[in-house]
């Protein structure tokens, strides 16, 4: 809300600077989000009212969290009983929100550094650490069996099935609609906001990618690869961007897991350390 209130103060004040935002913005939804995205969050919103209450496997959920993207893998592990697998919810939705593959080859390797395969590289390495940490968690935690009193509760895939008199395409058309509002409403407001970080002419180049990335991921990275720095340095601060997402990714995971029992806390604290090892990993796979 602060966030909110203070990039609308700051669109009074400076029009233009906000403009080049906001048209930043909307190129981004039109270029890479929509065209990246529209396919998994019809697929998954399918998905969600053809399980209903019936049990959903865990691995298809993971499977379907790597094609599809943030922050489709949150809404996911938001719908996955966590009575049905070896994970919890909360180790599931670290292990599922991740960048897509088409994005990390596409847009990241392709477009960005004019090397696919280093794309598919940084994705690598964005898996292996959410995967470490998630595990990792998974265990501490002793979530391998979970208690059937607290697998009662199933959240969103169980909640909003139509009834028989609705038809299922026009919901689930309906249901996507409004989650790309929302994943396209984010992206704005934090578009506008990286926008203001580049005007700070006092900051190094690197500071000011790395601080547009910690709002919007796609905007640093462009910020990021622009600069005159090293390479190794852009590789490996554009694969700690993308794996922690940024504010924008994480304010959508959190209105993706809204109404289940997962903590936008815990998952921003095992992200942070997702975020170090896939850093690390990258740091030993581009030597």
């Amino acid at each position: 809300m602060a966030l909110c209130l203070l990039v609308f103060f700051l669109c009074l004040c400076f029009p233009g600077i906000t403009g080049s935002g906001i048209k930043n913005g909307l190129s981004l939804i039109g270029g890479q989000v929509l065209p990246a995205l529209y396919p998994f969050i019809l697929l998954t919103t399918l998905f969600k009212y053809l399980a209903g209450r019936r049990p959903a496997n865990q691995c298809l959920s993971i499977f379907i969290g790597f094609l599809s993207g943030y922050p489709l893998g949150a809404k996911v592990a938001a719908g996955h009983n966590p009575s049905t697998g070896f994970l919890s919810g909360q180790s599931l939705l670290l292990i599922c929100n991740n960048p897509s593959p088409a994005y990390m080859i596409s847009f990241i390797g392709l477009h960005c550094f004019g090397a696919p395969f280093l794309g598919f590289r940084m994705y690598i390495a964005v898996i292996t650490g959410n995967l470490i940490t998630g595990l990792f968690f998974a265990l501490m935690d002793r979530t391998w069996c979970q208690d059937p009193v607290q697998s009662e509760k199933i959240p969103s895939f169980s909640k909003g099935v139509p009834s028989t008199q609705k038809n299922l395409l026009d919901q689930v058309i309906h249901d996507t609609f409004s989650v790309i509002v929302n994943v396209s409403s984010y992206i704005l407001v934090f578009s506008v906001a990286a926008a203001f970080i580049q005007r700070l002419s006092f900051l190094p180049e690197a500071a000011q990618g790395l601080l547009s990335g910690l709002l919007e991921m796609t905007t640093g990275v462009q910020i990021l690869v622009a600069q005159s720095i090293p390479m190794t340095t852009k590789v490996l601060l554009t694969t700690g961007i993308i794996s922690f997402g940024g504010l924008s990714v994480m304010a959508q995971t959190n209105s993706m897991i809204a109404g289940s029992d997962l903590s936008i806390k815990k998952y921003m604290t095992e992200k942070t350390i997702a975020c170090a090892i896939a850093v690390s990993v990258m740091y030993m796979i581009y030597q």
